[in-house]
């Protein structure tokens, strides 16, 4: 009798998502996003990102994350980055 090791992404829900559709020039505020998969807690989009607000400058064409897509943002000190759209929300 062989023993078999349980796939732990069989807890998984629904977390690959479809890209957000968040328009260039969108204010938007990080926050946290849902668990990937069963009891898992929300994920944080960083600590020192929670909360914070950004402008929206374009999006890449492909997240093979399937998180929401990754957008390029402007921050508040002016500083350009991408982050993962499960992390985002519109200000409005």
């Amino acid at each position: 009798m062989s023993k078999t090791r349980k796939n732990v992404w069989s807890n998984q829900t629904a977390w690959n998502k479809p890209d957000k559709v968040i328009p260039p020039g969108t204010l938007v505020r990080f926050v946290h996003a849902p668990g990937r998969y069963k009891n898992e807690k929300p994920r944080s989009p960083g600590s020192t990102l929670l909360g914070e607000v950004a402008v929206v400058l374009g999006k890449e064409e492909v997240d093979y994350h399937g998180w929401g897509g990754i957008f390029h943002l402007c921050g508040q000190d002016g500083e350009i980055f991408r982050h993962h759209g499960d992390f985002l929300e519109i200000v409005e």
